[in-house]
């Protein structure tokens, strides 16, 4: 094997003998100390094979024997290098293809996620982002120790992670944490005000009613007590109420005098934009994109079950038309009007008491302040730590 690639570098000849006598050229080429090899005979014909510098010594010995000698191949790497080496473009292609590739080998071209079954992949690779790990960034600059510990400290649902780059794919192995049963209902806790107001009604499960109804409160004050006393003890429990209170709120809204609205056409267009090593290539002829909705969608390439660097994305435009409208003072009034009851509406209000409605007008438009008095439940969980 070492002996074929040497001869193989150093180039040889694929040579024919024919003559009357062409088996005496043999002992001539024995005496003249010319290696030949493969030796082969046929139809009066022997084949063989010599080095190319040696076939220049042979040609007197042709004169001598009366053998006509012929070149039926030639083989080796100076004869593949003569062919090409008048070709630069080739010969630069060749070596800057191979650069690029040691230059592109550097970088992490793929993030893959296992081990994950409630948390989305998509999740995980947008928090890792956060934490400054991406595709198309240096192997070298990615420490997977420390990078492991960040994304475990962003997330609360993760119980183990690890990195490990494989090529230029960056695998994250992860364990997730189990979910146990809520069991809040063993923590005490305290039942606050959420904000101002006058309490209206109060149904208690659970804990000591520290409010009255009819009385005034202020956030931050407790509403129900996780701490029970007793003449001969001390309990703490989880409280559990609703205290329904009257509070003040304020709705607000402008509208302008002249308004510009999008109208859609129902004009949609669908291209491709193929992704290869973070370089986007249109797969349409560009167009000016003005007064339209993006929308993308990637999917990943997948090769033998493996992600490469290629992503296709489908580019969703939705074409739309800038219309203004002009409105006069009464039309704006009724349309806040109309706005202020859709609200109200939505929201469900128990116990809705308007207390007054104002309307402002300068130049751009006018606007509407409506002061109304609600029922809603004030109390919020505050959790009592022991101990401290």
């Amino acid at each position: 094997m070492i002996l074929f690639i040497l001869r193989y570098f150093k180039g040889y000849l694929k040579v024919s003998f024919e003559g009357v006598y062409s088996e005496r050229i043999l002992s001539v080429l024995a005496d003249e100390n010319i290696k030949v090899w493969h030796l082969k005979y046929k139809s009066g014909i022997i084949l063989c094979r010599m080095f190319a510098k040696d076939f220049k010594r042979i040609r007197g010995i042709r004169k001598k024997t009366g053998v006509k000698i012929k070149i039926v191949g030639k083989c080796g790497f100076p004869f593949i290098w003569k062919g090409y080496n008048h070709r630069f473009g080739f010969l630069i292609g060749a070596v800057l293809f191979f650069v690029l590739l040691k230059f592109f080998s550097t970088f992490v071209w793929v993030i893959n996620v296992d081990g994950n079954n409630t948390v989305k992949s998509a999740d995980i690779i947008n928090t890792l982002s956060s934490i400054g790990i991406t595709e198309r960034m240096k192997k070298s600059d990615i420490n997977a120790k420390i990078s492991a510990q960040n994304l475990l400290m962003q997330r609360n649902d993760l119980a183990w992670a690890s990195l490990n780059i494989e090529g230029c794919v960056l695998n994250v192995n992860v364990s997730e944490i189990e979910k146990k049963p809520n069991s809040d209902e063993a923590v005490p806790s305290n039942l606050i005000a959420k904000e101002d107001g006058i309490i209206k009604k109060i149904d208690a499960v659970s804990g000591d009613v520290r409010v009255k109804v009819g009385e005034n409160v202020h956030k931050g004050d407790i509403l129900v007590s996780g701490i029970i006393e007793s003449m001969s003890s001390t309990a703490f429990v989880n409280s559990n109420a609703v205290v329904l209170a009257q509070v003040e709120r304020n709705y607000i809204e402008k509208e302008l005098f002249v308004k510009s609205i999008k109208k859609n056409t129902g004009k949609v267009s669908n291209n491709r934009v193929l992704e290869v090593l973070g370089v986007k290539i249109p797969l349409y002829l560009p167009k000016p994109e003005n007064d339209v909705n993006l929308k993308y969608t990637a999917n990943q390439a997948v090769l033998f079950g493996k992600k490469i660097p290629v992503k296709i994305y489908n580019k969703s435009l939705s074409y739309y038309q800038k219309n203004q409208i002009v409105s006069n003072e009464e039309q704006l009034k009724n349309r806040l009007s109309a706005g202020l009851k859709e609200f109200l509406d939505s929201k469900e209000i128990e116990e809705y008491i308007p207390v007054g409605t104002e309307y402002f007008t300068d130049d751009d438009g006018v606007s509407v302040s409506h002061r109304y008095l609600c029922d809603i439940n004030i109390a919020a969980e505050s959790k009592i730590l022991l101990g401290q």
